[in-house]
């Protein structure tokens, strides 16, 4: 795949570790080429990733190789990591050393190891084929169920690569840091767009709740940061200030609605300091990014994900397929450009599949213009409960719940009941906010204070655990 130039870079520094090794990209093609070389072309690679050099380089080397990964997280439980290999059927597994008893007795042979990981080898019964265009497979990050796959083409990859770099003018000056699992699509893209302006990354696992990830951040003139909703509010509650973000010129944040209040926040103290805070919009099934909000309209347009990113469209359609025009009429959001996944795959039959889906994403959030051409999201299609004859939509209560009373909730129904859950012995004032919203009787509603709300790595919602 042609989407970094190694030549061109060759002498820049494209990885810092966290133990301050640098590699410039020169030594980074020469470690790609060694894995690269053990790999058969248009083969499946299972990978177990963590944000270190072996994930990295091995990553990188697959799609130097033509290799297909499949990338799962170092946090997949193993009965999942498991339930992968039995579906699709990889000829190879990588994977750290660390966790080399999750190729056992998985019919996998260690043909070679580097950079503290082994690359695994197994002969299958049946030989099959993978699509010519097929470059890339990502776990959805949907936070409702066991996640599909996504299946991403080198078209994918390389326009929405260059349309992100476009929109957050990003330069060879820059250094990103890895503040995402590289497992999830947006902290991939952040990889991908940095190594392709010739910048650099800092790679690192360590969480940015501890001071040392900050005292890193500093240490190596870290200029750019992306963070889920999640990530601010746990920014804002340590008490992450302007000394702290020094370096950081760019701050991004996708992965989910960010609050008003954390988007004025955040708004706000970019502006003071003069960086730049971009609030944007991405699905999985987009690649990555599908719009964002310009940082000067950061704090005019407050609960808005903005425009549409270069070279994509964006369309708000009503239940009959209709184009709606009018501003502030709610409709499913669809996407069209090449950033549009292939579609999706529930077995290793489907990765001999074509372009399913056509550059045409119906994403199922459900959104609306306002009058100057700027996108909000009022909920999800698919979250919605019927009781009493009743349809209720679950997101958009969660989002209320929000502003309005600044606390935050989950929302379920097996449409007898809605059951709620929230923190910090809120329970009473959610539950009497609820049955006022709903008009329900006691009996329609059910609450839980609970400790602390589930999420996955990625700071989304469990919604089934």
């Amino acid at each position: 795949m042609r989407l970094w130039d190694f030549e061109k870079y060759a002498d820049r520094i494209a990885v810092i570790t966290e133990k301050g090794r640098r590699y410039c990209y020169r030594e980074i093609f020469e470690m790609q080429k060694k894995i690269a070389g053990n790999i058969k072309r248009a083969s499946l690679v299972c990978m177990i990733t963590a944000n270190d050099m072996g994930s990295l380089v091995g990553y990188l080397a697959c799609l130097l190789n033509d290799a297909v990964p499949l990338l799962l997280s170092a946090q997949t439980q193993k009965r999942d990591v498991h339930k992968m290999l039995e579906t699709y059927l990889p000829e190879y597994f990588w994977l750290s050393n660390e966790q080399s008893d999750l190729a056992e007795n998985q019919g996998y042979t260690l043909i070679f190891t580097y950079l503290d990981y082994g690359l695994w080898k197994r002969v299958l019964k049946s030989e099959w084929k993978l699509h010519a265009e097929l470059a890339l497979l990502l776990p959805t990050s949907g936070s409702t169920g066991n996640p599909r796959l996504v299946r991403l083409s080198r078209e994918n990859i390389i326009a929405n690569t260059k349309s992100i770099c476009r929109y957050l003018k990003l330069t060879k000056e820059e250094c990103a840091v890895t503040s995402l699992p590289m497992s999830y699509t947006y902290g991939l893209s952040v990889i991908h767009t940095f190594l392709h302006v010739g910048g650099s990354v800092y790679l690192t696992s360590e969480s940015v709740c501890r001071k040392s990830f900050w005292t890193q951040i500093k240490r190596y003139h870290v200029t750019f940061f992306a963070g889920v909703p999640y990530t601010y509010e746990c920014m804002k509650k340590i008490g992450i200030r302007e000394r702290t973000l020094e370096s950081i010129t760019k701050l991004t944040q996708a992965g989910g609605k960010l609050s008003d209040e954390q988007q004025v926040y955040w708004g706000e103290l970019a502006r003071k300091t003069k960086k730049e805070f971009y609030v944007m919009y991405g699905q999985t099934e987009a690649t990555a990014r599908i719009s964002y909000l310009p940082p000067e309209d950061c704090l005019g347009k407050i609960g808005s994900v903005g425009i549409p990113i270069p070279d994509c469209k964006i369309q708000i359609v009503d239940t009959n397929g209709s184009t709606i025009c009018v501003p502030h009429m709610t409709g499913e959001i669809v996407c069209k450009g090449q950033n549009i996944s292939m579609g999706y795959a529930e077995r290793r039959s489907d990765l001999e599949s074509g372009d399913d889906n056509k550059g045409i994403l119906y994403t199922g959030d459900l959104g609306y213009w306002d009058e100057e051409g700027f996108l909000y999201i009022s909920g999800r299609k698919s979250r919605f409960a019927k009781i009493y004859g009743k349809r209720i939509d679950l997101s958009y209560l969660e989002n209320q719940f929000q502003h309005e009373l600044g606390i935050q909730v989950v929302l379920l129904s097996d449409d007898k009941k809605i059951y709620l859950y929230t923190v910090r012995n809120q329970i009473k004032n959610a539950m009497d906010y609820l049955q006022q919203k709903t008009e329900f009787h006691a009996g329609a509603v059910e609450g839980k204070d609970i400790a602390e709300l589930p999420r996955n790595e990625y700071g989304k919602i469990k919604y089934h655990c």
